[in-house]
């Protein structure tokens, strides 16, 4: 019995020990320093947000939010933003939809206004940016156009932009002045310099055929000239057709511009950097891109002779346009989206603090902001850049839309497979309206009512 008694006392000694310990805060990680006065530095829980990135982690956006929420950090120590990315576009958007489609979305990830992001808006799991930026007195920092590029049609907007840009077709002044060819300003003149280009012996245009949008770009050229973004918002609800005179010119210039030849050979196979380094390299006459390739254009891996014969000129024009010679492609590239679920407090003071210091912050990497905000001369950036920015500020207010932003999913996938086909004269023009046709007669009615 005094055994008993004995092992009982030990044992209530025991709980009221660690009773004691508990209540001093030895084991709570939140607390840092005890109620004895200990000196533990505190310890803080982290909120670790993820940022699924479409755009590269180690692009310009990407790396100036990084170190923008680096800062953040310092000021908020439970803050920490992970950044994650997955090889090319359609690599990304497949995961994406995997992660979400697993209960797995994301703090933040890229995405454009499209049909997919349409859907996550009515389930009512992306944060309203338009209200939020209204909200922060941010809305009107932005460009116009920036902002418009990341609506859907009816105005609503759900991503906020990290980038701007035009569009607009790279060229080698020396190759051209050589040859005795003028930049083109209409289609006919663009594959009359093709067809020379091709007999003098180099690729007339490098382009990525792999991530399949920069083709999809010139199916779109003739048809936004034709009608500004009348056809694609008609034809992705089955309302226009393929086979209208705007589809036609568009599918018409695609498969002619592969079948004779004025891709490089392999094009379908061609990565971003591969057809980039094609054109710097002087073995392309052509390369259509972004703004966003300015600085690339200009870095040390440039040779001195092909920085000093980069020069750009418009999209093209045509008889019966009803577009101007400024509008083209303007866009302020994929959006961030917000998760609704994870959007707490410390994330949206993350998003205000991150519209403060942005545009300052990615503008002197040599990128184009889609705040109103630019660089003068004296900030030394290179001749080419400001000619962007010139050519910017001179841009029009009308926009043509990426169609892969305006297409069902299971249209628009179809599409960029089939495309690389047309161009590669696997299909008729014929055979491949049909084949749109009929891919929007059965998937769009899942999207668009």
């Amino acid at each position: 019995m005094k055994r008993y008694v004995k092992w009982l006392t030990l044992s209530l000694s025991l709980v009221v020990l660690a009773a004691t310990v508990s209540a001093c805060g030895g084991t709570n990680t939140n607390k840092g320093a005890s109620e004895t006065g200990s000196a533990n530095p505190q310890k803080v829980d982290k909120k670790t947000y993820k940022w699924f990135v479409a755009r590269g982690v180690d692009s310009p956006p990407a790396v100036t939010v990084k170190e923008i929420a680096e800062e953040f950090s310092r000021t908020h120590p439970e803050f920490e933003l992970v950044l994650e990315g997955t090889g090319d576009r359609p690599s990304y958007l497949q995961k994406l939809r995997t992660l979400i489609a697993s209960n797995e979305m994301p703090a933040m990830f890229d995405t454009d206004p499209d049909a997919y992001a349409s859907k996550l808006v009515e389930q009512g799991k992306l944060v309203d940016m338009k209200k939020l930026l209204e909200e922060l007195g941010k809305y009107k920092d932005f460009r116009p156009v920036a902002l418009q590029y990341q609506q859907f049609a009816d105005g609503s907007m759900y991503t906020f932009p990290l980038e701007y840009g035009i569009e607009v077709f790279w060229y080698n002044i020396k190759m051209f002045k050589d040859l005795g060819l003028e930049p083109p300003k209409t289609f006919d003149e663009f594959m009359e310099v093709a067809e020379k280009l091709k007999q003098s012996g180099v690729t007339p245009i490098a382009v990525d055929g792999k991530d399949k949008w920069p083709v999809l770009r010139y199916l779109a050229y003739k048809p936004f000239r034709m009608t500004g973004n009348d056809f694609i918002e008609n034809v992705k609800q089955g309302k226009a057709s393929f086979k209208d005179p705007a589809g036609m010119e568009g599918i018409k210039f695609v498969h002619d511009l592969g079948t004779k030849g004025y891709f490089q050979q392999g094009f379908t196979a061609t990565d971003y950097t591969a057809a980039r380094d094609l054109y710097l390299s002087g073995k392309a006459g052509m390369y259509y891109m972004g703004s966003w390739e300015t600085m690339n254009f200009v870095n040390d891996k440039v040779s001195a002779e092909m920085k000093d014969n980069i020069g750009f000129f418009r999209l093209p024009m045509m008889e019966g346009a009803t577009t101007a010679d400024n509008d083209y492609f303007i866009n302020s590239g994929i959006g961030v989206a917000f998760n609704q679920e994870t959007f707490d407090d410390t994330m949206k003071e993350f998003v205000k603090f991150l519209l403060e210091q942005y545009p300052k912050a990615y503008t002197e990497k040599g990128q184009f902001s889609p705040f109103n905000y630019s660089l003068d001369q004296e900030q030394g950036m290179p001749e080419l850049f400001y000619k962007i920015q010139d050519e910017i500020a001179k841009s029009g207010n009308v926009f043509a839309v990426p169609w892969d932003t305006r297409l069902d999913p299971a249209t628009n996938e179809l599409l960029g497979n089939e495309l690389n086909a047309l161009a590669l004269g696997a299909h008729t023009p014929e055979e491949f309206a049909e084949l749109m046709d009929q891919a929007i007669k059965e998937n769009a009615p899942k999207y668009f009512k």
